[in-house]
């Protein structure tokens, strides 16, 4: 790289870079990646997770490497609900992009719109391979900046035929409904917006249980996003219970879930197994959900993605 300066590009500028069409497989293809570490050279430890309870915050700091795909770096993000009562993003950082051979920073990059697109794309593909029915019905819980990629990124990929929003405050569902326009439609109760949705999506910062097992059809695949303080808070236990739960990463997952296989329930795999066909799904559960923690990894293939678009314009 010799002696330029890294590349910087803030969230306005990432937004015009990205696209569902091409994250969508790259995020695939590292969720993959990290189910197979020794053929990939995946390196991604658990992350270091700091509370920050008298700010009702917290910060996340996650590295990882990738030697086949060449992806080198790490992610610093904070997440403070607050923020929302203020009129900022929840969650800000940024990421740093290294140069896979010599650990020269390439690039950095603010961290909000990547994470937003990222997780958003990992629940695509989780969609994709864990449920296999009708796609007609899509629930969203949480109508802040997840809810609004994950929206985007399901209607890209499957074009349901109704996508439902919930929001704690129904005017947000409906601001929201109305920026994506007449195919979004917001509910101001959670049980109708739930009741018969084919996928669910939970985007929430709820401490304690949103759904009722009652609301859910048999087969019904959701999506748990949000819940940022335990990641598992949005839903109740029975329906963990009565879940094949698939995870994006082993490393951060039997840390960061303790909590619910301390109460018997069984994380059955990761979801690049199922990806690359090593693991099937038993069929022997009412329902599918994948326990999205995010992966260091997806930003930095989202990361590398993006400076290959523009490290020639600089």
């Amino acid at each position: 790289m010799g002696d330029e300066n890294p590349i910087y590009l803030n969230d306005s500028a990432i937004k015009e870079l990205l696209s569902w069409d091409t994250l969508i497989p790259t995020v695939e293809s590292v969720l993959s990646a990290i189910s197979d570490k020794d053929e990939s050279e995946s390196i991604q430890p658990p992350r270091l997770l700091m509370p920050i309870p008298s700010r009702h915050g917290v910060m996340l700091c996650m590295p990882s490497f990738c030697g086949t795909q060449n992806i080198y770096g790490f992610k610093v993000i904070s997440s403070f609900r607050k923020n929302i009562e203020r009129g900022l993003p929840s969650i800000n950082g940024i990421i740093t992009l290294l140069d896979s051979e010599t650990g020269r920073v390439k690039m950095m990059l603010e961290a909000n719109e990547i994470t937003a697109w990222r997780t958003a794309a990992a629940s695509a593909v989780a969609t994709k391979h864990l449920y296999k029915g009708e796609k007609k019905v899509l629930a969203i819980l949480g109508a802040g900046v997840q809810g609004r990629s994950h929206a985007l990124a399901m209607q890209h990929l499957f074009q349901f035929s109704e996508v439902r929003i919930w929001n704690r405050t129904f005017e947000r569902a409906k601001v929201l409904c109305a920026e994506l326009g007449n195919w979004a439609k917001p509910f101001e109760s959670i049980e109708l917006c739930v009741r018969g949705a084919n996928v669910i999506v939970t985007t929430t910062y709820a401490p304690e249980p949103i759904i009722d097992m009652a609301w859910l059809q048999t087969g019904t695949h959701i999506n748990a996003v949000g819940a940022c303080q335990n990641h598992y808070s949005e839903l109740p236990l029975d329906v963990y219970r009565h879940s094949t739960v698939v995870v994006d990463a082993w490393g951060s997952a039997t840390e960061e879930l303790r909590g619910l296989t301390d109460c018997g329930i069984e994380l059955f795999c990761e979801l690049g197994e199922v990806i690359r066909g090593a693991k099937k799904l038993p069929g022997t559960s009412k329902f599918t959900i994948f326990q999205s923690l995010g992966m260091s990894l997806e930003d930095i293939a989202t990361a590398e993605l993006i400076y290959n678009k523009v490290k020639d314009k600089f």
